[in-house]
């Protein structure tokens, strides 16, 4: 009796569960950040007024750095999304009532925009970065379906999806919302710096710290590359703005103390995120489409904001520049490169003599619109060298930047220079100009180059 009794109880349990599961995969458990008052439509003189803030939103998301291929019709979509389990792909944001979102209502974008639920009820991906954007004010919202509404209708059909997509998974997302989809509206669960600093609630400082959190963690979404993710592809927020690897690349560390380290003051990192060019370097790989497609289209008080906020360290004071000498640091790490007697080291020396100097002068004060410095670029001083091997291998394209300015396109030299000669001249570069030791291998570059 007590046998049968324990049975019942484990399939009732077992059934309890099951329900359980059934309720989170069909959505009984999602909220919604979406007001009642969004059900009523805007106005046509309410759209109108909402379009330059509209745009200024839709420049802020990158939203059609993301759903724009590079080659393709604006806002189209079609940009392939490469993940474990397949490809996703951008879809059309255009009005087209057909392929993109011209029969969506003032709420149908708000759920989407900030719920991550599409017309219809159909879970989106957080490849679209609700999560983040879930940070906008419904104003902004707002702003940006009346500007998205104006722009072109496009036909172009939706490019299908791959893997593990093409199976009706999109319930699952219901699982992975309530693990990975913390409520944060608005800036006010970020910690603020204490009293004094740029976010203190006092001044002008204050104004441009907040505008910079908004913009920095809502709808730039910056967190989206530059932090890790977690076993379940989620944002680990533990680690925020420690650095990722995406597509092939690093989205590098942005906290504070290593902005600083790197040399950026508020003034340069601005100038970089509205041209792509600064002492650091040129943008490249994703950011660049962020330099190019988003920051360079902000207000420079909306840079400025950001760049406040990313520099703003947890004593809530602008971080300070370094002023850092790398012969020094590299010679103080037992690497001399100036007068390199260690074989490796040397042979690094005489590769960038013949590969690179060429373009980036002997002494790695690059060239003005041809070719990027090395000293001082935060490739170099970045502890990882994956970027740096990658440009090695791979080149970079000829680029445009802001204010007429360019780069010339550098050749890649995976079929020129062997793993161990790559290995060499990352040793050698990193330690003349970014301070790092001389710890890359051949084994390293042989990895990379099959990636």
């Amino acid at each position: 009796m007590t046998s049968h009794r324990m049975r019942r109880a484990l399939w009732a349990v077992l059934l309890l569960l099951a329900l359980l599961m059934l309720a989170v995969y069909l959505g009984f458990f999602r909220s919604s950040s979406v007001g009642a008052d969004v059900e009523q439509p805007l106005s046509v003189d309410d759209m109108r007024q909402l379009l330059p803030r509209g745009r200024e939103m839709a420049a802020a998301a990158d939203c059609f750095g993301c759903h724009s291929t590079p080659q393709g019709p604006l806002a189209a979509g079609g940009v392939a999304i490469g993940t474990p389990f397949g490809t996703l792909h951008s879809t059309n944001i255009t009005p087209d009532p057909v392929h993109g979102i011209g029969r969506y209502t003032r709420a149908d974008f708000h759920r989407a925009l900030r719920d991550g639920v599409a017309r219809g009820g159909r879970n989106l991906y957080p490849a679209m970065p609700y999560v983040f954007l879930h940070r906008i004010t419904p104003g902004d919202a707002d702003a940006l379906y009346a500007y998205l509404q104006t722009i072109p209708p496009l036909a172009v059909p939706n490019q299908p999806n791959t893997g593990v997509y093409v199976l009706p998974v999109r319930g699952a997302m219901n699982f992975w919302n309530l693990l990975n989809f913390p409520k944060r509206e608005g800036i006010e669960g970020l910690a603020a710096p204490p009293a004094g600093g740029p976010g203190d609630g006092v001044g002008e400082q204050s104004a441009l710290w907040t505008r910079g959190a908004y913009l920095v963690e809502g709808a730039g979404h910056c967190a989206a590359c530059h932090t890790p993710m977690n076993f379940m592809m989620g944002t680990n927020f533990s680690r925020h703005f420690e650095g990722a690897v995406i597509d092939g690349l690093q989205a590098p560390d942005i906290r504070a103390a290593t902005l600083a380290r790197q040399g950026y003051t508020v003034d340069t990192l601005t100038r970089f995120l509205r041209t792509g060019v600064s002492p650091q370097g040129t943008s490249f790989g994703g950011m660049y489409t962020v330099t190019h497609a988003s920051t360079s289209e902000l207000k420079a008080q909306d840079v400025q904001a950001m760049a406040t906020y990313l520099l703003t360290g947890a004593d809530g004071w602008a971080a300070a520049p370094a002023a850092v000498d790398a012969g020094a640091r590299a010679k103080e790490g037992g690497v001399n490169t100036d007068t390199p007697t260690t074989p490796g080291l040397a042979a690094g020396r005489l590769q960038y003599i013949s590969a690179c100097a060429g373009c980036h002068g002997m002494a790695g004060e690059g060239i003005p619109h041809v070719a990027p410095a090395m000293q001082g670029n935060a490739a170099l001083n970045n502890s990882d060298a994956l970027n740096f091997i990658k440009v090695v291998l791979e080149g970079i394209p000829t680029q445009a930047f802001a204010d007429n300015e360019r780069m010339y396109a550098m050749p890649g030299f995976a079929e020129q220079l062997s793993d161990e000669q790559i290995a060499q001249l990352s040793n050698w570069a990193r330690g003349q100009w970014g301070g790092q030791s001389a710890d890359i291998s051949a084994k390293t570059v042989g990895r990379l180059r099959k990636k």
